[in-house]
């Protein structure tokens, strides 16, 4: 079994790793669209047939569980691929079987305190029921996810953006039965349960030979790996906390109306800011084996990561600053007109949310956990602040504020962390002028309010896309290999 993974995981100590990095990078993103796309479907659905006080209730409990699920699976998911990528033999075999039975215990544990919260906010019976179906969700989620650590690490990125299109092919489908049904949130709220239990089978046939599906049930090795993993796993749950937690403050101290309102752009900005970890993801066994063997490769990858996330993130602010109110239409309806600001405001969040990806990916690599910790327990302590205070007073608009001011504390706290000491590290300035020429004169297109909304985002990105290629900005890496997508070049 580890033989065959062994040579496999090769690939990331050859020149053929970046392009293949590039090139999967492509397939998730092309494979995002077509989620998001059918996540416009279903949201649009679910906002309509719901209504916005329930819509709120809905989100509310889904944020309470992504808390569980991200802190039990997309911290230690990363964790596993940087050590997949770095160990072999009997030792990976045995760290896998140890990792998943840690996980599906701390999962266990999620679950009960996302119950005992339930309890404690109120909940009625059929919303805490809810609240229970989607958590045991979670549990599923983990073995899914730590089954597809080998599919990553071995950079086969087209089957993990098969199952990810899959898994939203699914959820949508089940959307459109139960609402075509009038089934009110308890239901809806099962859906992922259904949804993850059924993507365990093809998961588990893409592993099959390369990772164990038997876990280990061992707390004195459990002892160990936490030890490796408790500073991670605290970063990552501050940071997890602090994404979720917006709305559900903002459901605690502002008006129901309000609250969903928040919900409906706070879905399109979960969305929205997934992409970056999508696309930097698949180059996070590249990061780890340049770490332990070629420090400057290392900087080099660093450096092109964030140039084109730079890129990208003003892209998405200039578009959600265009198109907020055409995105608001056609998710939610006229009843969640009130939400176009707090999108606006919330768009703005991406500058630093896609650079930030680069930098987190990075710390995680160097085993800067105590950096990331207090850079995420900043932008906690900043967002739940700020929230409860401005969610107070100016509802849902005030939320969205909050949600920048953390966003941005997190990434200038990630900066810090992954620079102190390396000043090589640091942000070109020359790429930073060039991405503000050409957002300048793109985001005040985007503000043009005599064009519908949809004609000014599109007019904007175009303009902003032909001004990054006009300054150069793009990485040469990048520019060099869209040629072989369009003419089929033999390397």
């Amino acid at each position: 079994m580890s033989v065959d993974a062994d040579v496999d995981a090769n690939v990331l100590d050859t020149a053929a790793a970046g392009s293949l990095i590039i090139r999967g990078s492509v397939l998730r993103f092309a494979s995002f669209v077509a989620v998001a796309l059918l996540s416009v479907l279903s949201v649009a659905l679910l906002t309509r047939h719901l209504g916005v006080e329930r819509f709120s209730e809905y989100t509310t409990v889904l944020s309470l569980v992504g808390i569980v699920a991200v802190v039990t699976d997309a911290g230690m998911s990363n964790l596993g691929i940087r050590e997949y990528a770095v160990r072999s033999g009997a030792d990976r075999d045995e760290l896998m079987r140890d990792l998943l039975g840690l996980r599906v215990t701390l999962t266990t544990v999620g679950v009960l305190c996302a119950l005992v919260f339930a309890l404690a906010a109120g909940y009625s019976d059929s919303l805490f029921a809810g609240t229970f179906a989607a958590s045991i969700a979670t549990v599923a989620l983990v073995f899914q996810h730590t089954l597809s650590i080998p599919v990553a690490a071995e950079l086969r990125l087209g089957y993990l953006s098969l199952l990810e299109v899959g898994r939203q092919v699914l959820t949508v489908a089940a959307i459109v039965i139960l609402v075509l049904l009038r089934a009110g949130v308890l239901p809806l709220l099962t859906i992922t349960l259904l949804v993850n239990l059924v993507l365990l089978v093809p998961t588990a046939a893409l592993a099959r030979g390369r990772i164990s599906v038997r876990m280990e049930l061992r707390p004195r090795q459990w002892a160990a790996l936490l030890r490796l993993t408790v500073a991670f796993s605290l970063a990552t749950a501050v940071g997890t906390i602090y994404v979720y937690t917006a709305q559900i403050l903002t459901s605690l101290v502002a008006s129901p109306h309000q609250s969903g309102l928040f919900a409906a752009s706070f879905r399109v900005f979960i969305v929205t800011a997934g992409v970056p970890g999508l696309l930097v993801g698949g180059a996070l066994p590249l990061l780890a084996r340049a770490e332990r063997d070629d420090r400057e490769r290392l900087t080099y990858a660093l450096a092109r990561i964030f140039e084109v996330s730079l890129i990208l993130g003003v892209g998405a602010a200039v578009g959600l600053l265009a198109g907020a109110q055409f995105v608001i239409s056609v998710i939610a309806g006229p009843k969640y007109a009130g939400a176009t600001d707090v999108l606006r405001i919330q768009g703005l969040a991406m500058i630093a949310s896609f650079p930030l990806a680069g930098w987190g990916f990075a710390l995680i690599t160097l085993r800067r956990y105590g950096g990331l910790l207090a850079a995420n327990a900043a932008a906690l302590v900043v967002s739940c602040g700020l929230t409860l205070t401005l969610a107070a007073t100016d509802g849902a608009r005030g939320a969205a504020v909050a949600t920048v001011c953390g966003e941005a504390t997190l990434a200038l706290g990630s900066l810090i962390a992954l620079v102190r000491g390396h000043p090589e590290r640091r942000p070109q300035l020359g790429v930073l002028v060039k991405v503000a020429i050409a957002a300048a004169p793109a985001a005040a297109l985007a503000l043009a309010v005599d064009l519908p909304s949809l004609v000014r985002a599109l007019l904007a990105l175009v303009l902003y896309a032909l001004l990054i290629a006009a300054t150069g900005a793009v990485p040469r890496e990048i520019t060099e290999l869209i040629p072989r997508f369009g003419g089929g070049a033999s390397s």
